[in-house]
């Protein structure tokens, strides 16, 4: 029989359609936040943070209003990182959210290293299994890793506790530095390592700054607080803004020391919860089921002790 050509050109058609596959569902994968505050601005003696000024914060924020997020969400469970510079409200947040362990399974609390107390407070705190260590957020003075701060980071690591850093007054050379000298301390850098993010190829300084820090096997970073790092309000929703970013960091920590999380509700300064998930998801969904689970909750349940917790279902 013989084809005329146009029956050819259909046939050729049907061959060269591409095949669209089926998009992949991760709705099922569990989803730890590791950062978010919770506070109340009504409460009697107030709060250190944030200040009555800030219009977009400053208002009572609760696990009712997280709850609310996670259902909307698709959000599983969270560590929560005391803001609080007040010894108190390390057990304020422990008691706040004690009715609901399957949700609330951490806390990074908030206490002064290097400052008398600073061992007794640890030692009672961690009682309590969800207090999992404590972030390292301000420094009185340049001159901050005195003999007294050493051997509070030192007991910190004795103990198997955690310690988060907010970059803004700390270096990645001194992430580095403690690193090394206390290399059985798990370390978690906070929000993209500080990175400026312009939607522009990485600051070469900074870009060398997390590769150093990234070869010390005991130091981890937070894919959080990128809307906060994009210094715009409303913040870009599109993941090519945040590519170069993430693509240094993801290089150089791989997919076993990447960690989720919001900075919630500092996220809505920048836009919605919802479309600061879909960035990190936009990103990471291409790289397939394996990488997902360990960003957004295995890596968490490891780097944080917490294994054991059952989460909600």
């Amino acid at each position: 029989m013989q084809i005329r050509p146009i029956q050819v050109f259909a046939f050729a058609a049907v061959l060269c359609k591409p095949v669209v596959l089926p998009a992949q569902d991760f709705s099922d994968i569990p989803i730890i936040d590791t950062h978010i505050h919770l506070y109340d601005t009504t409460r009697e003696q107030g709060l250190p943070w944030p200040p009555e000024s800030d219009k977009v914060l400053y208002r009572p924020v609760l696990p009712k209003h997280f709850n609310e997020v996670c259902v909307k969400n698709g959000i599983t469970a969270t560590v929560i990182v005391e803001a609080s510079s007040w010894l108190p409200d390390n057990q304020w947040v422990l008691d706040l959210v004690e009715d609901q362990p399957n949700r609330y399974i951490g806390l990074v609390g908030s206490l002064e290293i290097g400052k008398p107390g600073f061992e007794e407070s640890l030692t009672k705190l961690s009682k309590d299994e969800r207090y999992v260590g404590i972030r390292m957020r301000e420094r009185a003075s340049d001159d901050f890793f005195t003999e007294a701060v050493w051997r509070d980071l030192k007991r910190l690591s004795e103990m198997k506790k955690t310690l988060d850093v907010l970059m803004f007054q700390f270096s990645l050379e001194e992430v580095t530095m403690i690193a090394k000298r206390l290399p059985e301390l798990k370390i978690l850098i906070n929000h993209v390592a500080g990175a400026a993010i312009e939607g522009k190829p990485a600051d070469p300084e900074w870009l060398a700054g997390v590769k150093m820090a990234a070869e010390q096997p005991n130091v981890y970073c937070k894919i959080s607080g990128l809307f906060q790092q994009s210094h715009r309000q409303p913040s870009p929703t599109n993941v090519k803004f945040y590519k170069s970013t993430i693509d240094a960091l993801t290089n150089a920590f791989g997919s076993d020391r990447l960690i989720y999380g919001s900075n919630w509700p500092v996220t809505m300064r920048g836009g919605s919860y919802g479309d600061f998930k879909q960035v990190v998801m936009d990103y990471y969904a291409p790289l397939g089921r394996e990488t997902l689970e360990k960003l957004l909750y295995k890596n968490a349940l490891k780097f944080y002790g917490l294994e054991g917790v059952e989460l909600n279902k």
